[in-house]
């Protein structure tokens, strides 16, 4: 990791962080947990867990975005198509600072909340060009993955796999593709 964050640190006049002891692969070097000094707002930001939800502090313009958005990396959702609409709507918010979950603040909102929409729509356009350019195959997710991610390692594969899945969930729900009913699951273009 490229920064050290200290055990407690006071990041504005309204705003402490306390950094959990739980550090590892998932939680980096711990958990942020936020004291926050006035006021109350609440975001629904479902996409990360059904049940998500972000905190702005008005009076500095400030995101505490929980797992939604990360000081390093990408997380983990359950619902693309509500993640993708829960970052488009923090978009609106014109945030000047995010207090993360897990890692550094991040300085530059809108930025990272552009850069993580562009990063799921390369990966989203790269699948659905794969599908519409071979429309009379069906691909498994295995199948994407190894088209896709071709220059990974194998061992990361299956981490490839649940990320491929929840695009191809994305975009059968878009009506862009459609998949059998079949036990091992095959998607195709929609024509």
């Amino acid at each position: 990791m490229s920064v050290t964050l200290q055990r407690i640190e006071r990041l504005s006049s309204r705003v402490v962080r306390v950094l959990g002891c739980n550090p590892g692969p998932m939680t980096l070097q711990g958990t942020n947990t936020y004291l926050v000094g006035t006021g109350s707002r609440v975001i629904y930001t479902p996409g990360h867990t059904d049940d998500h939800m972000a905190l702005l502090l008005e009076e500095e313009n400030a995101l505490f975005s929980g797992d939604c958005i990360l000081g390093e990396g990408t997380t983990i959702f359950e619902d693309l198509y509500a993640y993708m609409n829960s970052l488009k709507e923090l978009l609106k918010i014109k945030a000047n600072i995010i207090y993360p979950g897990h890692g550094p603040v991040i300085p530059n909102a809108e930025a990272t909340i552009l850069q993580y929409i562009s990063h799921r729509d390369k990966r989203e356009e790269q699948i659905l060009t794969l599908v519409r350019d071979n429309f009379e195959k069906a691909f498994t997710v295995t199948d994407v993955v190894k088209i896709i991610y071709k220059n990974i390692p194998e061992n990361l594969h299956k981490m490839a796999e649940r990320n491929v899945l929840l695009h191809l969930k994305k975009l059968e729900k878009e009506g862009k593709i459609f998949s059998n009913t079949d036990p091992n699951k095959k998607w195709r273009a929609a024509l």
